[in-house]
């Protein structure tokens, strides 16, 4: 039986001003393995399919970023109200998303177990985005860092059960979805994944698309790496090691970034800004 993510209307925003989330996400490092994000996302089955069904980014690139950039800041520096508005704009497009796989198998954006794994690939890549090439965490960082993670997949509406307790428990849910070999094996998952690495539009820079594919690609998993069939030619290959060398290196001699720029953008911003058109269908019940 699927189980359905349900919002809590009156639950409020789990991060507050002195997140270390927040601190974290206002990292612009942190960006460069979006990508990685969107492969991992795409690899399983379900999700390969609602995108492939229903997405439009291969057309309309920078409105489908600009449209999930403006979510995630609201989503992680907006005020309660703010927070909430954005993820009840994320359900009611989910809301028109359903289906089936090439397999057969139904699919709805609203299962909670997809919403666990989207979940788990922020999870698994900001913590490594920030550790990498920002600083390490202490334990007690990390055990916060998570935590604010849980609250927040409650926010977005993820059953607890479906949520590891604890880091040793994501460990062990992350390790067994990565071992499970439904995860990469489906051609649609191959060829979103090759679509997001290899993205080609004329308005979309080549350049900034290899920085993220070079990272995405060495920082994945191995065996999704082979499942999904992803190989860097030798250029790339060390691309990707002199763009970690630097990253490495002095990316953390900067000065840290603030979370009140995203902040400052979440409280400016124009009210038309976000899903746009694909909301317009829906505006009057959000």
């Amino acid at each position: 039986m699927t189980v359905l993510g349900a919002l809590d209307p009156e639950a409020p925003s789990p991060l507050g001003r002195s997140s270390l989330l927040r601190r974290m996400v206002a990292e612009p490092v942190t960006a460069l393995l979006v990508q990685r994000v969107l492969v991992m996302d795409v690899a399983h089955p379900s999700v390969a399919a609602a995108v492939g069904d229903h997405s439009r980014f291969e057309a309309h690139p920078w409105r489908r970023t600009g449209s999930t950039i403006d979510v995630a800041l609201r989503l992680v520096f907006g005020s309660s109200p703010t927070a909430r508005a954005a993820v009840r704009q994320v359900y009611a497009v989910h809301d028109t998303i359903h289906g089936d796989t090439v397999a057969g198998t139904a699919y709805t954006a609203h299962d909670a177990s997809l919403l666990a794994w989207v979940w788990a690939t922020l999870v698994d890549s900001v913590e490594l985005a920030y550790t990498r090439w920002v600083r390490p965490l202490s334990a007690d960082e990390a055990d916060t860092y998570y935590a604010e993670m849980v609250a927040f997949g409650r926010f977005l509406g993820i059953p607890a059960a479906l949520l590891p307790p604890d880091r040793a428990a994501f460990a062990v849910y992350l390790y067994s979805m990565l071992d499970d070999d439904r995860l990469g094996s489906d051609d649609r998952a191959r060829e979103l994944a090759g679509a997001v690495l290899w993205f080609e539009h004329r308005t979309v820079p080549s350049p900034v698309v290899r920085v993220g594919r070079v990272l995405a690609v060495t920082t994945l998993d191995p065996r999704l790496r082979r499942r999904l069939a992803l190989r860097l030619d030798a250029g790339d290959e060390r691309l990707a090691a002199r763009l970690d060398a630097v990253l490495r290196t002095y990316y953390r001699r900067l000065p840290r970034a603030r979370p009140v720029l995203p902040a400052l953008y979440v409280a400016l911003r124009r009210p038309t800004v976000g899903l746009g058109r694909r909301l317009r269908a829906v505006g009057p019940r959000l």
